[in-house]
């Protein structure tokens, strides 16, 4: 395998970020893309843009001729029966909700069962939990064994005469859980139950063959196989399909409309309603192009060693702490340092140029099983090397030597409002003058880290349910107290150093202020002075919004 050629095919691979190589270990939530796929998507828009199926002139014709061609190198990829068993979607997400809808909703009673996992994503979660409120269905959950395999004993347990619908994942976002789907599917198919594979994380990395599996729905998604956003596949057993009633109305999915009735088109177009995504389907099938030429089975070997060199040399480090082993497992690394808090070390990668995922991963039952409030998740790619590893292990090992917040015990409930000095000693305007001669990030990073270091932290009993922030991903709490002059004066904390330095800059400009003049206070416009916006992550930048919207609604109410 020529893995220099094959990086130099991805643009994004070549860029550097924070004057870092960028080193990309977030596979498991989106891919880099080719530039095959890239120009593919280009080409359509320069040269084919015509709406499919419509249009009586031949730019339509071409465009119609690739997308139904694209259509053909999905249904052979996955080796279907038939294109017509190929439904485009915008994703997997939006395939589940349709089997959900269109064939669960219809067919499930009270008292029938959903059989879905522990180690669901949230899009294999919802759907199910929303169909069995409309119907009276009742949800059973596998569990897992400690180490992160499914628990295969209570899987044959739990299937019964009662079990209509089992959902699960082939491979597990969050631990890297491969599944033995194919012996799942025959335990299930033998109670007479419909069985949907969740494939997202799957397609990338394993070769699919739907008939093989017997899996009577199969779904993945465009974006995480090297291809663009906004596009993705149902598989669906035509047999299935067929008795299915369309889920989305509109053009395409019909054959005739009239006030008196309408029509339904034939599979696959049934499910198909308005103008699809037609250049993202034409992305895909180059994407799978540009894949399938490729020798997939040194692909496989590349990213297993890649997987074993990470877990041989994280396990070195102090503090390392891996989430899972599961005994078949995709390169997904899930861990969590006990000197750090995961979103705090995402952003030190970060800003070494190494990026990957902190947090749930949209799998919030699966890290309450685990007891977790998140994790750190490495997910390696076959264009990733050897270097990038070992590069990724050495940073991490630097960070395991930093400190963590000692949390106090003894202080009292009034000196978190008194101790702070943000509102007194340190004002809005002190910050803006301290941080703005700060041209480098990594200069303003640490001066807020600094920043976050002199807020009192909160002892166990003071982190209160009804303090929590909401909307904030690391734990953050905040109480307000109002002094005899009618200011108000907040105290904050957080498990994540980050976002307690973010916290001390919204309290330096709101501290000891009245309500009103905090509602009125331009805090957009002060983060803009302080040159951070651009560089606040969404999860981050949606936990400072949740901060700065709870201190605001506390003004709210003080001014009611």
């Amino acid at each position: 395998m020529d893995l220099d050629s094959i990086r130099q095919q991805f643009p994004a691979l070549q860029q550097q970020v924070n004057d870092h190589p960028l080193i990309y270990l977030d596979n498991a939530a989106t891919s880099q893309k080719p530039e095959v796929v890239i120009n593919a998507v280009e080409r359509f828009y320069r040269y084919q843009n015509a709406n499919v199926h419509r249009g009586a002139h031949q730019l339509s014709e071409q465009a119609t001729s690739a997308f139904e061609a694209a259509r053909t190198t999905v249904q052979q990829f996955i080796n279907a029966a038939s294109e017509q068993e190929i439904i485009w979607t915008r994703g997997t997400t939006e395939g589940i909700n349709l089997i959900a809808q269109s064939y669960a909703r219809p067919q499930l009673k009270p008292g029938d069962e959903i059989l879905l996992t522990e180690l669901e994503h949230h899009a294999n979660i919802v759907p199910w939990q929303i169909v069995a409120e409309q119907t009276g269905a009742l949800i059973r959950v596998v569990p897992i064994n400690d180490n992160g395999d499914l628990n295969l004993q209570r899987f044959s347990a739990l299937l019964n005469d009662k079990t209509r619908i089992v959902s699960l994942t082939h491979i597990s976002n969050a631990l890297g859980t491969i599944n033995p789907v194919a012996g799942l599917v025959r335990q299930a198919k033998a109670f007479g139950a419909i069985v949907i594979i969740d494939g997202a994380q799957a397609a990338p990395h394993l070769e699919i063959d739907v008939q093989r599996l017997g899996c009577d729905f199969y779904l993945f998604s465009g974006h995480k196989l090297f291809a663009p956003t906004g596009i993705g596949v149902l598989f669906g057993r035509k047999t299935l399909l067929e008795t299915m009633p369309p889920w989305q109305a509109g053009g395409e999915m019909i054959k005739r409309v009239s006030f008196s009735g309408t029509t339904y088109n034939d599979l696959p177009f049934k499910f198909e309603a308005g103008t699809p995504n037609i250049s993202g389907a034409l992305g895909l099938a180059e994407a799978i192009r540009f894949l399938t030429a490729l020798d997939r089975k040194a692909l496989a070997h590349h990213e297993r060693a890649l997987m074993n060199r990470a877990v041989e040399l994280c396990s070195a480090i102090p503090g390392f702490s891996r989430i899972g082993n599961p005994t078949a497992c995709a390169s997904i690394l899930s861990f969590q340092l006990s000197s750090h808090h995961q979103q705090d070390i995402g952003l030190m990668l970060d800003q070494q140029g190494i990026a990957l995922r902190t947090g749930h991963h949209c799998a919030m039952p699966l890290m309450e099983r685990l007891g977790l409030p998140g994790t750190v998740r490495a997910s390696f790619c076959f264009y990733n090397t050897m270097e990038e590893v070992e590069r990724f292990a050495r940073v991490l090992e630097q960070i395991s030597l930093g400190r963590s917040f000692a949390v106090a015990e003894t202080v009292s409930e009034q000196s978190i409002f008194d101790d702070s000095p943000f509102g007194r000693e340190i004002r809005n305007s002190d910050i803006i003058s301290q941080l703005t001669p700060l041209k480098s990030w990594n200069d303003r990073y640490r001066e807020i880290m600094q920043l976050g270091k002199q807020l009192p932290a909160f002892t166990s009993t003071m982190k209160r349910e009804q303090d929590r922030i909401n909307g904030c991903e690391s734990d953050a709490w905040l109480r307000v107290s109002r002094d005899d002059k009618g200011a108000l004066w907040f105290a904050a904390d957080s498990d994540a150093r980050i976002i307690r330095g973010l916290i001390a800059l919204v309290l330096a400009a709101l501290n000891g202020r009245q309500p009103d003049e905090i509602l009125a206070f331009d805090i957009e416009d002060y983060f803009s002075q302080l040159n951070l916006t651009r560089h606040l992550s969404p999860s981050r930048g949606n936990g400072l919004k949740a901060i700065i919207e709870a201190v605001r609604e506390s003004a709210r109410q003080a001014s009611a």
